[in-house]
């Protein structure tokens, strides 16, 4: 079993309203339709977190890449070898 923490929160009138519908729908309690969705968005904040840095460390390559004079004609050369 999980450990569970009493909290008190605010919920807009219509998204309890919808989670309530669901519950009953599903035949589960209220709140593990709340628990469940705050999960899955906790999921999509963390996997935006993880885009944004690695997007980071794309642009930081990028910007080290424009500081230095490459022979990208080598380098393509070098790869095609790399795959044959």
């Amino acid at each position: 079993m999980q450990t569970t923490v009493r909290t008190t929160i605010r919920i807009r009138k219509d998204i309890l309203d919808q989670s309530k519908l669901i519950a009953f729908k599903k035949g589960t309690s209220v709140q593990e339709i709340i628990n469940s969705t705050l999960a899955l968005g906790l999921g999509k904040v963390s996997d935006l977190d993880s885009n944004k840095e690695a997007m980071n460390k794309i642009d930081r390559f990028r910007v080290s890449l424009s500081n230095k004079k490459n022979d990208w004609q080598d380098l393509l050369n070098a790869s095609k070898l790399d795959l044959k």
